[in-house]
């Protein structure tokens, strides 16, 4: 039974570490669609100047 407290912390670590993996893969993809948004607005903006002239 002593080893069973190693074990449950190896878990704990286990755990955390992937949340931390997870919540950072999120959050580039998050931030991979807001950069690909902002750079079809931009195009599309462009796109609009060229065609009122």
């Amino acid at each position: 039974m002593g080893n069973s407290t190693g074990s449950m912390f190896y878990l704990f670590v286990i755990v955390i570490a992937l949340y931390i993996v997870g919540a950072s893969i999120y959050q580039a993809f998050l931030w991979f669609r807001k950069w690909q948004e902002k750079k079809r607005d931009e195009k599309f903006s462009m796109d609009n100047e060229e065609n009122k002239e």
